[in-house]
């Protein structure tokens, strides 16, 4: 046992550093240092250097001098007028690498330069193809801006990972054209220039510049642009000064996110660059530790921690919170006293997992314990459903024997419980325990899908939503389908030979949601119904049901309405030979045949478009709406044709709607809508084919588009079109052929139907996740509208 604790500490003072060693630089550990940084930041802020002078191109000068940019000559003004008053040094923060359209302009702004001692920015740009060996990596200033500048140099700022400007290197470029930054030559701190050891055409960043910012934005005394061009700033003001001309305005852009931006979290460029030139001026630097110096600040605490673990092993909590605080301090210490950089995050991460591996080797020798107790659970006699175990021996300590047969008894409590709770819970049928006045007391989770219109979110759940609920009142909504007699011989009664409600609740229902069960019930426990509790069994019917009204909808259809033609037909045929002795058939008897024929051969059509409609066998894929309708279109213009009537596609020919949908079913579909408005239409009559996308907040994933067919035909009456949406299908199927059939016999109107291929049309628009609309009027024409989503839910 001592053995195995001494292997173990070991492994935990070696492998745990090693692995802090290998997070220190993984993206969680150095977001977590960013954040500590920069609020140590903010406590180590500094005071403004009084010589740094800003002025702003801010709100107030784009509001008075007009839109930017301003001619050169404005900026030659502004260099003109602080002439007389001597500088120290001007950074003029543009960027001149491109000719003015007035080239009095720029040799204005040229001969301003030469008064003073200015500095200009390299701008950053990639090379060119023909060049990219040569190429510095920046674009200079024109040369006759650079001929008098005082100094020419980078003013690049280099965002860390998380985007935050940290970090402002005094020299960058490709190797062997490294640039010194523009700040370095104003404050005369230019690093001296070190052969850079890469290969050429390598990107270098040296001498880096870890600011410290004087505070939020404003820190820094800022006069504005208009006000010194104006002479509106006092001479006294501007001598000996280091000026920053640069852009403070936001509609500018050039704003970097900093860590002591204050509430917006960004500072002008300008502002950062009076930060460097502030920190060159002072000597002031943010250092951090070398590699061996950062690895033994990761791992000497956590040696310190195991030792103090060892030795107050009690104590894990206060030492390890005690070090993590101490490293805390000490890296904040470090910041204020001594700009260094001490990051906290991995030996605190380290001392957090040191203490749980610690505490999850103390808990373990503790769960000793409870696993003996569980080996004792195999030694206790079987039940019902359980193997015999094997006998406990019994303990050496006499005052163990009533712990363990305490324990023994609530093992076998609680397994006897589970197993019951178990055994109900995950029957797949609907059980409901009530007492003798119908109130329900448990119930499984079946039993709170059906009754619950919803699955459980938890077992305790479910079992909480039905406790108490009266099941008569809660089974009396629900239609009876069919109300079964009383069991023979059953003389379960209440008090005035009322029959119980077990007897009364016999039979099938159906719930809101068209679910069909069947309630059965038996009494257990005492023979007194006082005492008596009730098993309520739920089984659902709704499978059965459903295939026993599918078998009668297919019979109905076979059975008449493709028989229904050819009885049609074989009468026809009798009336012929019984009306005529002429050989041939008449024309209109061929007609009638030929349209008989006809109508089955549709029906036959109809039924395989319906059967496929109705699979699952959907493909969808982004399909053009506008190539859709317009196929359709295609598709009906012979019928069309033939009948007189016009079909016209509405569509704007630059709408590009596509939706996911299977576009062959779509197109049938829409086929079926168009054959039954030119069949209920006027010779000379027009139906129209549209579409249009609108926004709909029962669709959120995009909207909707919504497909609308109108023809200017016989129309329907309120009751008809009710009808139509609402009839069964079956039904629905049988009495529109019906109908069709009966009028074309008699010569009486027939209410319009449109047989399978309306239910086609459903199934399609059901899969598509649509819904469908219809208006009609007698005598007014019938528009159908199709509604579907422009994006299809994640299933």
């Amino acid at each position: 046992m001592r053995t195995r604790l001494v292997i173990e500490r070991l492994l935990m003072a070696l492998l745990l550093p090693m692995a802090m060693l290998m997070l220190t630089q993984r993206p969680i550990v150095l977001q977590l240092d960013a954040a500590i940084h920069d609020r140590m930041l903010r406590l180590a802020s500094h005071a403004a250097a009084p010589e740094i002078l800003i002025i702003a191109i801010d709100e107030r000068s784009l509001r008075e001098l007009g839109r930017w940019p301003w001619p050169r000559e404005t900026h030659a003004r502004l260099l003109e007028r602080l002439a007389p008053h001597a500088p120290h040094a001007v950074l003029l923060d543009l960027f001149l690498t491109e000719p003015s359209i007035k080239p009095r302009e720029d040799e204005r702004l040229a001969q301003a330069m030469g008064k003073l001692p200015v500095y200009l920015p390299l701008l950053h740009a990639p090379p060119l193809t023909s060049m990219s060996e040569s190429w510095p990596g920046f674009l200079p200033p024109l040369a006759a801006f650079a001929e008098r500048a005082r100094g020419v140099g980078h003013a690049g700022l280099t965002p860390d990972t998380d985007g935050v400007a940290r970090t402002l290197y005094l020299r960058e470029g490709y190797a062997g054209h490294l640039q010194p930054y523009v700040g370095a030559l104003m404050a005369d701190r230019v690093p001296s220039q070190g052969p850079a050891a890469a290969p050429p055409g390598t990107w270098l960043r040296e001498d880096p510049l870890r600011l410290l910012f004087a505070g939020p934005r404003g820190s820094y005394r800022t006069v504005p642009y208009v006000s010194v061009l104006r002479g509106e700033v006092p001479g006294e003001l501007l001598r000996g000064k280091l000026l920053l001309i640069g852009a403070t305005a936001s509609g500018l852009g050039d704003q970097a996110l900093a860590p002591n931006a204050g509430v917006r979290g960004a500072l002008p460029g300008i502002e950062v660059h009076a930060n460097a030139i502030d920190n060159l001026l002072h000597a002031r630097n943010i250092r951090v530790l070398p590699s061996l110096a950062y690895a033994a600040w990761t791992v000497v605490p956590l040696w310190i921690a195991l030792w103090l673990l060892i030795r107050m092993g009690r104590h894990a909590l206060p030492v390890a919170f005690g070090l993590a605080t101490a490293c805390l301090l000490l890296s904040l210490a470090a910041m204020l006293a001594r700009h260094w950089w001490l990051p906290p995050a991995a030996p605190i991460l380290g001392l957090a997992i040191l203490y749980l591996l610690w505490s999850w080797r103390r808990l373990e020798s503790q769960f000793a314990y409870f696993r003996e107790r569980a080996q004792a659970l195999d030694m206790l006699p079987a039940g019902a459903f359980e193997m015999p175990p094997t006998l406990a021996p019994a303990p050496a300590d006499s005052a163990q024997r009533p712990r363990q047969a305490l324990d023994r008894a609530i093992a076998r409590v609680q397994r006897m419980q589970k197993l019951m709770d178990e055994a109900m819970h995950t029957m797949p049928v609907a059980m409901l325990i009530c007492d003798e006045e119908g109130r329900i007391v448990s119930s499984n989770a079946a039993a709170f899908c059906l009754l619950g219109a919803g699955a459980p979110p938890s077992r305790d759940g479910e079992a909480a939503a039905l406790r108490g609920v009266s099941l008569p009142e809660l089974i009396a909504p629900m239609a009876a389908i069919a109300q079964a007699d009383a069991v023979a011989g059953d003389t379960t009664t209440v008090a005035g030979d009322a029959p119980h409600w077990t007897a009364r609740l016999r039979g099938e229902y159906q719930t809101r949601e068209a679910r069909v069960f069947r309630l059965e019930a038996a009494p257990f426990g005492a023979a007194a119904p006082d005492e008596r509790g009730w098993v309520v069994a739920l089984p659902e019917l709704t499978a059965e049901r459903e295939a026993q009204r599918q078998r009668d909808e297919w019979r109905r259809f076979l059975s008449h309405d493709l028989r229904s033609p050819q009885v049609t037909i074989l009468s026809l045929l009798s009336m012929h030979g019984a009306g005529t002795d002429s050989a041939s058939p008449s024309p209109d008897l061929l007609r009638a045949i030929r349209r008989e024929a006809e109508r089955t051969l549709t029906l036959a059509e109809d039924f395989m478009d319906y059967t496929e409609a109705e699979s699952n066998d959907y493909r969808f894929a982004p399909t053009h709406l506008g190539t859709v309708l317009l196929d359709a279109r295609d598709q009906v213009w012979p019928y069309a044709q033939a009948n007189g009537v016009r079909v016209e596609a509405r569509l704007d020919e630059a709408d590009e709607t596509t939706i996911p949908a299977d576009g062959s079913l779509l197109t049938r579909a829409i086929v079926n809508l168009l054959n039954n408005a030119i069949r209920h239409s006027r010779r000379d009559s027009c139906v129209t084919l549209g579409m249009e996308a609108m926004p709909d907040p029962h669709h959120l994933a995009g909207g909707v588009v919504r497909i609308t067919v109108r023809d200017e035909g016989s129309g329907m009456t309120a009751s008809q079109l009710q009808a139509l949406l609402t009839t069964p299908r079956g039904r629905r199927l049988a009495m529109a052929d019906e109908d069709r059939s009966i009028a074309a016999h008699a010569a009486v109107p027939a209410a319009r139907g449109m047989g399978l291929g309306f239910s086609v049309v459903r199934a399609v628009v059901q899969h598509h996740g649509g819904r469908i609309e219809a208006q009609s009027a007698p005598g007014a024409g019938t528009t159908f509208r199709i509604t579907l989503p422009l994006r299809r839910d994640a299933r």
